[in-house]
């Protein structure tokens, strides 16, 4: 019988490169887990410049698998719109563009995951 839990390791930071640009990526490890994101939020260390945040969910952040975006990527934004399964080898994608160089982006996502 599948055991459902809340997120565990549902957080991870990225630091964002010399053009202030970062991809930060979580989704389901185990086997046959699966996630159901609920909320998912964005935010980095500095924001002397505000950078944009683009969330997918899917197998990679492509147009097909867009969800929200964000033009607070920097002082700090969430959405619910993640809302979909996601099985191993399917994340949340967060891709900041025009911060700080060398700031902290953190991805967070809450929700729950399914263990068979």
């Amino acid at each position: 019988m599948p055991s459902t839990v809340q997120i565990t390791n549902g957080t991870i930071d990225e630091t964002l490169d010399d053009s202030g640009n970062g991809t930060a990526q979580l989704g389901p490890t185990g086997p046959n887990e699966s996630w159901l994101p609920s909320n998912v939020s964005v935010i980095c260390s500095s924001n002397t410049l505000e950078a944009t945040c683009r969330v997918y969910a899917g197998p990679s952040p492509t147009p097909a698998y867009f969800k929200d975006i964000t033009v607070d990527g920097s002082t700090g934004d969430a959405t619910d719109k993640c809302n979909v399964p996601l099985p191993k080898g399917w994340y949340v994608w967060a891709v900041w563009t025009g911060g700080d160089p060398g700031a902290t982006a953190t991805l967070n996502v809450d929700g729950t995951s399914t263990l068979p």
